[in-house]
């Protein structure tokens, strides 16, 4: 697929200077054209996210603080999860003779049925999934689900986010050492998280996968959270820790 351009004009400077984008289809200005205000929730959510120290080093993969965060953003601006099915029935058509077309009858031989995979934010023909640190083959079942609903035209495009793999590892590394400076008793600990690329989705493998044309022709905005992203604040050595069963998360040193 080819690169284009177009967010370089619909999406602020403030927002660009805060994410890395790349796109195909036109995808910024088409869902800016098509759902004008549905496509200001994406930038608006966008604006007012920033990345935290402890959102970094909090383990919990794609159900950690990012995801979750950025899912309950779009759930507030009545944003929905949503799943496509579809049924194929195979007949048989029956008819007597090559020339007499009455009495023709049909005979189903198959139904197939076929789950779809769930699209986590959906709106007004738009689409959004959040993939912070999750399994290599989320990114294939998304880029399928966009495929599959811009045939069927029920989106008109989607945008990915997802984290620039280089810069929050390396900026996870960068904030526990500087915590670690300032405090020697963690020297003993391991650090909380670590960001790999072997088994995990980022903002690279989709852009890999974009480009070879695995959503098809969907236009797809693919948006990067990043050092940019981050607010600046150092680690407090303060993660969320996952309660017992029935309990609500809270906070803890590390």
């Amino acid at each position: 697929m080819i690169e284009t351009c177009t967010y370089e004009t619909v999406i602020p400077k403030k927002t660009r200077d805060k994410y890395d984008f790349y796109e195909v289809g036109y995808a910024a200005a088409v869902m800016d054209a098509v759902h004008h205000e549905t496509f200001g929730d994406i930038l608006n959510i966008l604006d007012s996210f920033s990345l935290t120290a402890r959102m970094l080093l909090t383990p919990g993969g794609n159900l950690g603080l990012v995801a979750s965060s950025l899912d309950e953003a779009f759930d507030n601006y009545g944003w929905i999860e949503a799943r496509v099915d579809t049924e194929r029935t195979t007949y048989l058509i029956k008819r007597a003779g090559n020339t007499n077309r009455m009495g023709i009858e049909e005979e189903i031989v198959q139904i197939d049925y076929q789950y779809g995979y769930n699209i986590d934010n959906v709106k007004d023909g738009l689409a959004v999934d959040i993939e912070w640190n999750p399994k290599d083959g989320n990114l294939d079942r998304d880029l399928s689900a966009y495929r599959a609903w811009h045939e069927a035209g029920l989106i008109v495009g989607a945008a990915l986010i997802t984290r620039m793999h280089s810069q929050t590892r390396e900026l996870t590394d960068r904030l526990w050492s500087e915590y670690v400076a300032k405090n020697p008793t963690a020297a003993k600990k391991e650090q909380p998280v670590r960001y790999t690329t072997t088994t995990t989705a980022n903002f690279e493998k989709a852009l890999d996968r974009i480009k070879r044309g695995d959503a098809g022709t969907c236009p797809i905005l693919l948006v990067g959270i990043g050092e940019a992203t981050w607010d600046g604040v150092p680690f407090d050595g303060q993660i969320v820790k996952r309660g017992k069963k029935g309990e609500p998360p809270h906070l803890e040193y590390v």
